[in-house]
């Protein structure tokens, strides 16, 4: 029974290399001269410490309105946060890393090899550098800008306009990021106006129970971003697995999603405190039934994005949905100065981004191709 197996099935061939053995061969490869190997776990390495940065900045604004209006201590809302945060991304699919990885780049354009494995490389290292210096300087900027931004820049310098997919990136992209701030200061302004007319009938009691309400819509909000924002590394790796000739599509493998939620994971554990006084108490002053409201409106934006697969920011989502609160309950109390800084850096961040990555890229372009 040379072909058959005795219940007359073929029997199987050997079996194919596994995603992440495959990368560990390519990586390997750098020994005997091919320096893409390097590059590609250089560029992988990169883009799980963004998403620490991005877990430290995002992350924080998960947790900030509940800290600040002082619903839960910091550990204990760090806590819920982070198991929602690692647990959500299993659960609700990969339409995020999709998009990253086909609407940012024109994959089109990408011929697998160092080259394109440099490109990525640069764009990633660009993101990162723009992404710590405003986590520095307690500037709460879209991390998702960010990505954006570092990505096109040596897509545009390498291939002009044609780097870009601009009809997704403009319907999936770019719409999303502008929109979802829109919609956040909406929702957020509606949300609270209906908590009101709830709070006015319960009073008193109201606010306990909003408190304890908060559990679920913290942990809702933290799932949501969680899916949302590692995704976002998630599709950069499987954009490096395929210039880097490893996959011959552009998929997920489990240790990638896997990697990418245990470092965003670890981000929202370890940084954030600058961010946290910014939002939380920077817009306006954050009480429990404030942090609810926002919390409901940011987690229901949230929910919509990733079902439409759009790579969103939790930074512009959570802040806007404060400022819509804020000028529900008093206009006059909310510190329209910050939000105006926020506004610009929202603003100044794709180009600055884009512009670290394609120096970024131009250099080793020079130096190694």
């Amino acid at each position: 029974m040379s072909g058959e197996g005795v219940l007359g099935l073929k029997r199987r061939s050997e079996p194919k290399p596994k995603a992440l053995e495959k990368a560990l061969r390519v990586g390997m490869n750098w020994k005997g001269g091919n320096v893409t190997g390097l590059f590609f776990w250089m560029a992988v390495v990169t883009t799980l410490i963004f998403a620490v940065t991005n877990g430290m900045k995002d992350g924080a604004n998960v947790a900030a309105t509940a800290i600040a209006s002082r619903s839960f201590s910091p550990a204990q809302t760090i806590l819920i946060v982070t198991c929602a945060e690692f647990f959500g991304p299993f659960l609700l699919g990969t339409r995020v890393a999709a998009t990253v990885s086909g609407s940012i780049i024109n994959t089109d354009m990408l011929r697998p090899g160092t080259g394109a494995v440099l490109l990525v490389l640069g764009g990633m290292l660009g993101a990162f550098a723009w992404n710590l210096l405003t986590w520095q300087l307690s500037l709460p900027t879209s991390s998702s800008f960010t990505l954006v931004g570092g990505m096109i820049g040596p897509a545009l310098l390498e291939y002009h306009l044609s780097g870009v997919p601009w009809s997704a990136f403009f319907i999936k992209v770019l719409l999303a990021m502008f929109l979802s701030p829109i919609l956040g200061m909406g929702f957020g302004y509606i949300v609270y106006w209906i908590l009101e007319a709830v709070l006015r009938r319960v009073k008193r009691r109201g606010i306990e129970i909003v408190k304890k309400l908060q559990i679920v819509t913290l942990v809702l909000l933290g799932v949501n971003h969680g899916t949302n924002d590692s995704q976002k590394s998630m599709g950069i790796i499987a954009l490096l697995l395929f210039v880097s000739g490893t996959t011959p599509t552009l998929a997920v493998p489990f240790w990638v999603k896997f990697c990418s939620i245990a470092a965003i994971t670890f981000g929202v554990t370890i940084g954030g405190s600058k961010i946290i006084k910014t939002v939380g108490y920077g817009i306006f002053r954050v009480e429990p039934h404030h942090s609810f409201g926002s919390q409901i409106a940011a987690t229901s934006i949230l929910i919509g994005c990733n079902a439409l697969g759009a790579p969103v920011s939790t930074t512009q989502i959570v802040s806007s949905s404060v400022m819509g609160v804020g000028s529900r309950f008093r206009r006059k109390g909310v510190r329209w100065v910050i939000i105006r800084d926020i506004f610009w850096s929202w603003i100044l961040t794709i180009p600055l981004a884009a512009a670290a990555g394609a120096g970024i890229y131009w250099v080793l372009k020079a130096a190694f191709l």
